[in-house]
């Protein structure tokens, strides 16, 4: 009787743990929001202790995770996720960023759960990221 309570008892905590750990579970690093607000976010993890990492050469490890898709042509973002910017550029892909480094809240801003992201002062192959930060695109329209 003792050994099957000492094996319930450890099932039990056993349970517990598995449970702990699967609630506890980190945030991905990339949220799509919608096909047109994506969130990427940051962390000294993800870094891999680089501290002049482009946000492109991030987002192409995420493409190699298989967590974001994009395209870039002369130096642009022009698609994310299969969204297109079109021809006439009436819409395209805008970066904002908690980094306060690199955003301006006077060239636009953009709010996520609460939050308010400035427009991102570099594109993506010249902002350097760093650790806890947040960078969202957002589709937007210019008409």
């Amino acid at each position: 009787m003792k050994n099957l309570t000492k094996v319930l008892a450890l099932f039990l905590v056993a349970l517990a743990l598995l449970l702990c750990f699967a609630s506890c579970k980190e945030e991905p690093l990339v949220i799509k929001d919608s096909d047109t607000f994506i969130v990427i976010k940051t962390t000294e993890e993800a870094l891999d202790g680089k501290s002049d990492m482009k946000l492109i050469d991030y987002m192409e490890t995420l493409r190699k995770d298989g967590e974001l898709e994009f395209e870039v042509k002369n130096g642009m973002i022009t698609s994310i996720n299969g969204q297109d910017n079109p021809t006439d550029f009436s819409k395209c892909w805008m970066l904002y960023t908690s980094d306060e480094d690199f955003s301006s809240s006077e060239w636009g801003t953009v709010e996520y759960k609460g939050t308010e992201y400035g427009s991102a002062i570099l594109g993506a192959e010249m902002l350097v990221i760093k650790p806890e930060q947040t960078y969202i695109w957002v589709f937007k329209s210019f008409e």
